[in-house]
This record gives C-alpha cells, structure tokens and sequence, in this order.
C-alpha cells in the first residue's frame, strides 16, 4: 500500500507544481503581447516614415538627378557682379540678398536659349508669387548689345525677371569658372547656376532644359527658405 500511495502523492505534487508554473506563465502574457506590440508599432512607424518621409524625398532627389542638376562638390561665394541693366546701372548680387537666384546665361543667337525662355520666365514669375522676397531670376544676355535683346522681347523686358547684360562675358567666365574649381576651354549656352540664401553658388545646369518640368520646382523650392 505504502508503494502504492507515493507514486500517487508524487503525482499530485508534480500536478500542483505544473499549476504553479502555469500561473506564472499566465503572468508574464501580458508583457509579452506588450513588447510584441511595441514592435509592431516601431515596424509600422519605420515603415510609415518610409512611406511618407522617405519615399516623397528619394522620388525627388531622383528627379532632381534626370533633370541634370549639377551640385558644386564645396559650395563657394558665388560672384558678385552680375553685369549691367538696361539703364547701364551695375545690378550685383547685393540686390537679392537673402533670396534664392537663379541664374542664366544666354544669348538671342542661341536656338536652344530660345527654345527654353518660355518655360524659364513662367517658373521665375511662378516661384516669385508663390514666395514673395524669397526668390529672383536673373537671365545674364551675352549679345553685344541691347538692341538684339529688346527685339527678341518685342520691344518691352519682361516682368518677373532681371535682364542683364555682359558682352564682354567676364561675369560668364567667373561663373563658369568659380562653379568648376576651373575654367572650362570654351563656353556653351544656355548654363543656368543657383545661388543658395546666404550668397553661395550651390550647382548649375548645363544645356536647355523644359523648366515646366515639376523637377525644376521641387529643385528650387528645397532651397528656399
């Protein structure tokens, strides 16, 4: 009886010990479901912020990349001088402190500075309304003259940009130059260089470009203020 009866009793303190373990298992649940939870939700914010923050910013920086855009490897003081208005009065870049400008260089004898005028001037005004202060084209005209020039705007400078001139293309060199660390053998046009707000030559665009394209805002709008 005595054999019989402790396999018995041992049985029932291996049952109460499973009990027991089990009662603490059920305990710890809850922290396990929360630290599960919290992964969950670090996983889905990560992935949100990919999504959201991320994704938006890669498209753009991919875009930016087809259009072209140029960065200057160390971002230097941009010239100062952008050559001179209609009325012969030297226009610099202390006119559009604080601004974001942008820059173009061209010519009425250049077929493709022509072709890309158009798009040019609707995204200058557009950006010029869409932040007041903020933003200034400037369209820098190699011709040898302002006579070419007038007659290519059929009489009238258009609004919502400043036309300068520099026949003798010092201003074209400096740019050219000061953006590339060194001066290129010859000059081609159109090239269009931005300066940041604080008066740094930030990168260039070598060659036309369709200035409507949602690339070139998205460029530009990073770098207003």
């Amino acid at each position: 009886m005595a054999a019989r009866n402790g396999p018995g009793y041992d049985r029932r303190r291996m049952d109460a010990a499973e009990q027991k373990t089990s009662g603490k298992s059920g305990k710890g649940t809850p922290a396990v479901i929360a630290a599960v939870a919290l992964f969950v939700a670090v996983a889905a914010g990560w992935t949100g912020y990919q999504l959201w923050v991320e994704g938006p910013r890669q498209v753009a920086l991919a875009r930016e990349k087809a259009f072209a855009v140029t960065q200057v490897a160390r971002p230097v003081p941009a010239p100062p001088l952008l050559g001179t208005t209609a009325e012969g009065k030297p226009f610099t870049l202390a006119e559009a402190r604080g601004q974001v400008v942008f820059v173009n260089f061209w010519a009425t004898w250049c077929p493709p500075c022509r072709e890309e005028m158009p798009s040019m001037l609707q995204l200058g005004r557009d950006l010029a309304a869409r932040h007041p202060g903020k933003f200034r084209m400037v369209a820098v005209t190699v011709d040898d003259g302002w006579p070419e020039v007038m007659k290519f705007f059929g009489g009238r400078l258009p609004s919502g940009i400043d036309v300068i001139h520099d026949p003798d293309q010092k201003v074209t060199r400096d740019y050219f130059c000061q953006a590339r660390g060194a001066c290129p053998e010859s000059f081609k046009f159109p090239e269009t260089y931005v300066v940041d707000a604080s008066g740094k030559l930030v990168s260039y665009v070598v060659g036309p470009r369709d200035w409507n394209d949602p690339a070139a805002r998205a460029f530009l709008e990073r770098l207003i203020p």
